[in-house]
């Protein structure tokens, strides 16, 4: 089971935001955790003094955004927000995402749970994003829901995805899938998508042809053996194929149904980031389903008993 004890719920009352809350009271619900709520604001946006009196949040607030989305999680239904320890802070700052990271170290938050705005091109370079700031610079895993996805989180967690590039951090990020998948009662997907070489021109040869069934049929022997070894249960999924890997996890996505992506994200910063870019990020940013992104260099929610033993079967 996931070891989460102070979930970290920051909303800026958006239509993102509020489509996530129902994600993080549940998880709240489930592991007895406490639920901190943060509302940034700032006297330099027009909605100001909005903001201040709408917050702390009424119950009843809240309860709309639990059960107003027809879409949102099933078992939502049942979650008693009276019996929930919830705290709320309301915080002025021009730099949402640092106070956000600041309250996430200061609570020592297991988890943060948010709404993403999902803009690309001019409008990302614009403004930026503060949830793919908070990813990067998270100190524990982030789960956070797109405002614009083609449709609202799942009614139920049915399938987890998790895409992996057998790199330690793909490794931790099939470790959280695991657990949450036993949360859920859900079933695994164990993706692997293969990146055929490509030469510039200037090299002035062709490369020689890709042995591409032969990787195929060896990188999906590998993810048996993971999915016997490290999730320890019959109902995994797992494919190989081959393309640009954002693009083919958000292709796998629409075409298996999937309800939640585990990814894992190396935290790039800086130039490293802009030169290599962010698989995670891209994911994060179109994604039509909520996604769970760790980094093994942050804090775990895997307890370290589970982490260290052998697979089991649930029962």
């Amino acid at each position: 089971m996931l070891s989460i004890q102070h979930i970290l719920y920051p909303t800026d009352f958006s239509e993102g935001a509020a489509r996530a809350f129902p994600q993080a009271a549940f998880l709240a619900d489930w592991h007895d955790a406490e639920l901190h709520i943060l509302n940034v604001t700032g006297r330099h946006e027009h909605d100001y003094e909005t903001a201040r009196h709408r917050f702390p949040i009424s119950e009843d607030t809240l309860t709309d955004w639990l059960h107003g989305n027809a879409e949102s999680m099933a078992g939502a239904s049942g979650i008693d927000l009276s019996a929930l320890p919830i705290t709320q802070e309301q915080v002025e700052s021009a730099v949402p995402a640092e106070r956000i990271l600041d309250h996430a170290e200061a609570k020592a938050i297991d988890l943060i749970v948010m709404g993403t705005h999902g803009r690309r091109g001019v409008d990302r370079m614009l403004f930026g994003s503060v949830a793919e700031e908070v990813v990067r610079k998270a100190p524990c895993p982030t789960l956070t829901v797109r405002q614009d996805a083609d449709r609202a989180p799942s009614k139920a967690v049915r399938r987890v995805l998790a895409p992996i590039d057998f790199s330690e951090a793909s490794e931790v990020a099939v470790q959280h899938a695991k657990e949450i998948a036993l949360t859920y009662g859900a079933e695994v997907d164990l993706l692997h998508v293969v990146q055929e070489p490509v030469y510039p021109s200037a090299y002035g040869y062709e490369a020689a042809a890709f042995p591409t069934a032969e990787v195929i049929e060896n990188v999906e022997t590998q993810l048996g053996t993971m999915a016997r070894e490290q999730i320890g249960y019959e109902h995994v999924m797992i494919e190989a194929r081959t393309g640009d890997p954002g693009g083919e996890i958000l292709d796998y996505t629409a075409e298996n149904e999937i309800d939640l992506i585990v990814i894992a994200t190396h935290g790039r910063t800086g130039l490293n980031r802009m030169l290599l870019g962010s698989v995670a990020e891209r994911v994060l940013r179109r994604s039509p389903v909520p996604v769970f992104i760790v980094k093994p260099d942050q804090k775990s929610l895997i307890p370290a008993s589970t982490s260290t033993s052998g697979a089991t079967t649930p029962s």
